[in-house]
């Protein structure tokens, strides 16, 4: 007879939902407002701290919730379709180590961003592309490369989703209200107490 006589931190390959290794991390439990399914990232749902639900296109970072885990309580359909049906208990990691969906034909690489499409077909899905709209900046970081079962482990950290970068034009003191051009530095003006492009 043999038996197991090796083990591993992390798993060679899982399913979507599934836990990546036994790094830290923190699962609430919720309840699906909607249907949904493991390894999605799902938002703040009709109550919040209560339940979760699959993102729509006005969803934001501050209500990202986390990645729903695999669970054995929950069953195939009659057509081999696994998914969560609305009002369910669910395990929803907020950071940690998991196997997460990601977007069709998405090429997913170690160290990459990770955004959450939060509308069409894919809504709840993870990718690394930024491009559009639908999509929201998440906390978090891909620890592995995409494979062919359309999964990629992703580390979501314990902290807020990154913001975006400021610009001179948004700061109160900047004053461009004639453009700058090549070649100049902004100065400042003692009279109007403002920084003001000059050469």
């Amino acid at each position: 007879m043999s038996a197991q006589n090796s083990y591993r931190y992390t798993t060679p390959r899982n399913a979507p939902g599934g836990i990546y290794d036994l790094s830290p991390r923190a699962v609430n439990s919720r309840q699906s407002d909607g249907v949904l399914r493991f390894g999605m990232g799902v938002v703040q749902g009709s109550a919040p701290g209560a339940n979760v639900a699959a993102p729509k296109a006005a969803s934001t970072a501050a209500k990202f919730e986390g990645v729903v885990l695999s669970s054995h309580t929950h069953e195939m359909d009659m057509d081999g379709v696994l998914t969560i049906k609305d009002g369910k208990t669910v395990n929803v990691m907020r950071y940690g180590r998991a196997w997460v969906r990601i977007e069709k034909d998405a090429e997913i690489a170690y160290g990459e961003d990770v955004y959450l499409i939060t509308s069409g077909d894919e809504a709840g899905y993870f990718t690394n592309k930024d491009s559009e709209a639908t999509k929201i900046a998440v906390s978090g970081t891909f620890i592995g490369a995409s494979g062919v079962d359309g999964i990629a482990p992703v580390e979501l950290f314990n902290g807020p989703a990154p913001a975006d970068a400021p610009s001179l034009a948004g700061l109160s003191d900047v004053d461009l209200s004639t453009p700058a051009t090549n070649g100049q530095t902004l100065k400042y003006n003692s009279s109007s107490e403002t920084w003001k492009p000059a050469t």
